[in-house]
């Protein structure tokens, strides 16, 4: 199978995995999985720690390797992805990095991994989640 990790299953791993269910654990620890993460999610946490907030300490190139190093793949943000957007209801979520990473997985037929409760109540027409709850 083929996973897209959404931002705050990233942070979860390099930060504190205790606030990943049993099953997300499952997912990624098989090796007959695919886990990718989206170059989106490495520019969220680029701009984040960039703005120097206390709370946020991790530096988006440490991530990206860490990433690498354990065998996840970079999903690059293609011209598809973006137009795809255009066809998730504005209902679905609000922000811009939510949204290209859900049109990612609806376009890439990944399974979507993550915490947001939002995008796990609203998205089962586009894509299908797994939650982390």
């Amino acid at each position: 199978m083929m996973y897209l990790l959404d931002t705050n299953i990233l942070l979860f791993l390099a930060y504190s995995s205790e606030h990943l269910t049993q099953e997300v654990k499952n997912i990624i620890q098989d090796t007959d999985n695919e886990l990718y993460f989206s170059a989106a999610s490495i520019w969220e946490v680029a701009i984040k720690f960039a703005l120097n907030k206390p709370d946020f300490t991790i530096n988006p190139d440490a991530l990206r390797t860490g990433l690498f190093d354990n065998g996840f793949k970079e999903l690059a943000v293609k011209g598809e992805h973006s137009l795809n957007v255009l066809n998730l209801p504005e209902s679905l979520h609000k922000d811009p990095f939510n949204r290209i990473l859900i049109a990612q997985a609806n376009y890439e037929n990944f399974i979507f991994i993550t915490s947001d409760n939002k995008i796990n109540d609203l998205s089962a027409k586009f894509i299908k989640v797994i939650p982390n709850r």
